[in-house]
C-alpha cells in the first residue's frame, strides 16, 4: 500500500495479491527494477505462505489492521495498539495564548504541504509557523506569512507545540498512528487533522480536534479560520485534548505484554 510517485494517488491494487500492479505503476521510488524486485519477493513469500507462522501482527490503527485483514492469512492474527506518548503531560497547565497555527514535520507533497500552502497564501491574517525539513522549503520559506523555524526537537519542539493556537496535520496520504497529533494533544494544543488513514481515529471531533477532508484547500481554510477565529473553541478543545487517553510507556508495555501473553 503505497502512494504511487508518478500519480501521487494513493494506491490499494495490490492488497488483493496481484503484485504485478507494482510493475505496472513503477511503485517503489518510480523505478521499474526496483518494482519488479519488489513485486517478485512479495509473490516469493506468497507462495511460500510465511504468514501462516505468524501468531500476531501488532497494529498501530484500527486502518491499518483494516487494511491488513484484505489478506486472508492475516485478518484473525491482527491487534490494534496505538503509539504512546511518553510526555509529562501533568506539567502542562497553561491556556492556550499563541497567534499562530503550527505545521511540524516533513515538509513533503505527501503531507499535504502545497495544500497548505495554498491555503496560507488565500489567509494572509493568519500567521503559520512551520518546523521541519524537506523538499519543499524553498517554497515554504517563500510565503510572507509564513515563518519557517526549521527542524526542531525536545524542548524547543515542546514550546513551539504549547504555544500555538492549533497544529495542523495536513496528510494526504495513508497516515497510521502520527507522532505530530498525539504530541500536540498531549501538550494540550488542538489539532486540525485531515480524515485519512489513522488519523481520524485519535481525534474526537467537536470535542478535543476539528477534522476536514484531506486535499481539499476550500475547506481546509475555513477550518482554519474556525479556530483562528473561535479562541474559546479553541481553549475548551485545549482542556479536553489534555484527557485524550493516549498511552503513556508504562500502559504500553503492560498492554504488550497483555498481547505476548495470549501466545
Amino acid at each position: 500500500m503505497l502512494r504511487n510517485p508518478n500519480t501521487q494517488i494513493n494506491c490499494e491494487k495490490c492488497l488483493d495479491g496481484y503484485y504485478s500492479y507494482c510493475i505496472q505503476g513503477k511503485c517503489i521510488h518510480g523505478s521499474i527494477v526496483k518494482s519488479v524486485i519488489g513485486a517478485m519477493e512479495a509473490y516469493f513469500w506468497k507462495a511460500m505462505g510465511v504468514y501462516r507462522n505468524i501468531d500476531t501482527i501488532i497494529c498501530c490503527s484500527d486502518f491499518m489492521k483494516k487494511e491488513l485483514s484484505a489478506n486472508p492469512q492475516l485478518k484473525d492474527k491482527l491487534e490494534t495498539l496505538h503509539n504512546f506518548i511518553d510526555i509529562n503531560t501533568g506539567s502542562v497547565t497553561n491556556l492556550i495564548d499563541g497567534d499562530y497555527v503550527l505545521y511540524f514535520g516533513r515538509y513533503l507533497e505527501e503531507k499535504g504541504i502545497k495544500t497548505l500552502l495554498k491555503v496560507a497564501c488565500m489567509l494572509p491574517e493568519v500567521k503559520f509557523v512551520f518546523a521541519g525539513k524537506g523538499s519543499l522549503e524553498d517554497e515554504i520559506s517563500s510565503i510572507d506569512n509564513i515563518e519557517n523555524v526549521g527542524f526542531k526537537k525536545g524542548d524547543a519542539l515542546d514550546t513551539l507545540i504549547k504555544n500555538a493556537l492549533f497544529s495542523v496535520c495536513t496528510s494526504e496520504w495513508y497516515e497510521n498512528c502520527p507522532f505530530s497529533v498525539i504530541e500536540s494533544m498531549a501538550l494540550g494544543t488542538p489539532v486540525l487533522g485531515a480524515n485519512i488513514g489513522g488519523i481520524p481515529e485519535l481525534i474526537q471531533e467537536g470535542k478535543t480536534d476539528e477534522l476536514f477532508e484531506s486535499g481539499n484547500a476550500e475547506v481546509l481554510k475555513t477550518s482554519i479560520l474556525k479556530l483562528w477565529g473561535n479562541k474559546a473553541l479553541a481553549e475548551q478543545y485545549s482542556r479536553n485534548c489534555r484527557n485524550a487517553g493516549f498511552y503513556n510507556l508504562k500502559a504500553y508495555a503492560e498492554k504488550l505484554i497483555q498481547i505476548y501473553g495470549k501466545g
